[in-house]
């Protein structure tokens, strides 16, 4: 009987009239790259992709909070089948979040996705970026950073100012009375104060007297043997309807005399309703409610924790990225953003450092020719799986060869900064800058509860770049490649790739300057030693060429500098014995 079946569909098939398609078990469409852009304060665009082709539909709806069931009242449909979908999505509100769906249907069955999104709000987008210490503004691009700031009195004037609510996040509360007591004086005016803690016990007196004065307060309770790491402060987002009145205050700081005096930290304030509404939403999931009281119950901590809040945000014309740890895979989103989005340089300066995801991807690009300079905290840089003794090229195994541009910072206190800043020394490139709370270390990615800021943008990436200039200078780093290169490069400077490259034992160096000017062009190794002036004249426009002959060094990478006037620029050149 099998074979007579068989028979039958071999003659349907060569008369015609049976597709050989149609004999092949289909399947449904497989949903990939799920995401949104285009963003507006009344639409978006929603992007994905099928493995094969299928019809779209999108389905959305505004939650009021994490606890509001889902019911979607809201649909787009476009019947034509194709791989990429695009679809954009308008009617929406201002500064909402959205939970949407997509749905991709074809013969062989239906997928379904989802994720949350957000509207552009109509706040002013203004950011405000503070550094405990001194700053290096010989590398400004214009604007000097804010350095040596009173972090204590900044707070104590933020807290003072509240009007409406104010939601906290903070791995340590001690020892700043100041603190305490604006918040008290806070609630007494009637400020609806939220605030979730770490589970450390005993409490600090500043716990016991906010307790005391009928600030509520949620401790982690879940997993506390990890921590709840966060620092982000939301001011004025709820009971407010004015859009210019909600400020986001994050960054690397607790709250400590050492925090905010000794340590080296950071502290970013943004006026923006949609990103206090993100960070909302992932307080409240701590919270346990969306109500001025928490429920305990249903607060999540840790690997509790979902992936509930929309990622991208358009701040005023100002592309930002958020996550939170450990639900929203922050190490692979850092790791993916350093991959694809480096043009030139990765700088950092980190507390700790024992992820070997991070370390991977800023070993890909420094590979590929791509500068790796970074301050590590002297206490944690001696702690097991540090990244510093590879990077620096000292480490029994796994060694970097050559070695990076890392040093250990020399201050007394710590280094508490968690952040790092693509292409700051380039005339173009992203000029990204991450901060937050997420140290890069194991329990960050998969226990601890951090969060992390992505902000896409020129100004803010200067400012983080002359606090790392500093911190790098005086631990011993060198003013190599890293001066910061003027936009309209004033000179006309262009600086060629050596040839050839690896060399053994000479090799080209050609360069062009089209205005007459001091031109220096010298060598150094990769510990910053000064090893041969090639060019230390006054030159006229023109394209030059010159020699280096390192016949009596020893193998390895070497960086050769020009500078002409304001201009500087570094390549790397391989001597190969």
């Amino acid at each position: 009987m099998k074979n007579l079946i068989y028979s039958l569909a071999f003659v349907l098939i060569a008369h015609g009239i049976l597709n050989v398609e149609h004999c092949k078990a289909q399947s449904a469409p497989v949903i990939l790259n799920l995401t949104y852009d285009s963003i507006t304060q009344t639409g978006v665009t929603v992007y994905w992709t099928t493995d094969s082709p299928a019809d779209s539909k999108i389905r959305w709806m505004a939650p009021d909070s994490n606890y509001q069931p889902l019911i979607f009242t809201d649909s787009i449909y476009d019947s034509t089948a194709v791989t990429n979908h695009v679809v954009p999505v308008s009617n929406l509100n201002p500064a909402t979040i959205y939970k949407y769906q997509v749905i991709s249907q074809s013969t062989g069955g239906m997928a379904v996705d989802s994720g949350y999104l957000v509207t552009q709000s109509a706040s002013t987008g203004k950011v405000e970026v503070y550094f405990n210490h001194t700053v290096d503004t010989t590398v400004s691009a214009g604007e000097k950073a804010n350095g040596s700031q009173d972090f204590e009195t900044l707070l104590d004037n933020q807290i003072d100012n509240a009007s409406h609510s104010i939601d906290i996040t903070l791995w340590e509360l001690a020892n700043i009375t100041s603190v305490s007591d604006a918040l008290i004086r806070a609630k007494n005016r009637g400020v609806k104060i939220r605030f979730v803690y770490d589970n450390q016990a005993p409490n600090t007196p500043l716990i016991d007297s906010l307790l005391a004065n009928g600030i509520p307060i949620q401790k982690r309770n879940y997993d506390t043997i990890h921590s709840m790491h966060n620092k982000f402060w939301i001011f004025d987002y709820r009971y407010n309807s004015n859009t210019n009145g909600k400020y986001l205050w994050t960054g690397s700081t607790n709250v400590s005399h050492a925090q905010f005096h000794s340590d080296r930290n950071n502290v970013i304030v943004i006026q923006d309703e949609s990103l206090c509404a993100t960070y909302t939403r992932e307080f409240e999931e701590m919270w346990g409610s969306h109500t001025d009281l928490p429920d305990p119950s249903r607060a999540r901590f840790g690997s509790e924790k979902i992936n509930n809040v929309p990622h991208i945000l358009n701040v005023a014309g100002t592309r930002m990225e958020v996550y939170f740890s450990p639900s929203d895979s922050v190490s692979s989103s850092l790791s993916n953003l350093i991959l694809t989005e480096t043009t030139k340089s990765v700088f950092f300066c980190m507390f700790k450092f024992t992820l070997p995801a991070i370390e991977n991807a800023l070993h890909t690009v420094f590979n590929d020719g791509k500068q790796i300079s970074g301050v590590f905290d002297s206490s944690n840089s001696i702690i097991p799986d540090c990244a510093y003794p590879r990077m620096k090229g000292t480490a029994d195994t796994n060694a970097w060869n050559p070695p990076a541009d890392v040093f250990i910072d020399t201050i007394a206190g710590l280094l508490h900064h968690k952040y790092f800043i693509i292409d700051a020394n380039s005339p173009a490139g992203n000029k990204i800058t991450v901060t937050g709370s997420f140290n890069w270390e194991p329990p960050a990615c998969s226990e601890n509860d951090e969060n992390e800021l992505i902000i896409f943008d020129a100004r803010v990436n200067n400012l983080y770049y002359q606090e790392f200039h500093q911190r790098y200078r005086e631990s011993g780093g060198k003013l190599i490649g890293i001066g910061y290169i003027r936009t309209e490069e004033p000179m006309g400077v262009l600086l060629s790739q050596n040839y050839p490259n690896p060399f053994n034992p000479v090799t080209n160096i050609k360069f062009h300057v089209a205005k007459s000017s001091l031109v220096k062009i010298v060598v150094y190794d990769m510990m910053g030693c000064e090893v041969q002036t090639l060019v230390n004249k006054t030159l006229n426009p023109g394209s030059y060429e010159t020699t280096f002959d390192g016949s009596s060094l020893t193998g390895g990478v070497y960086l050769y500098q020009i500078s002409a006037g304001d201009y500087s620029e570094t390549k790397r050149m391989m001597l190969g014995k």
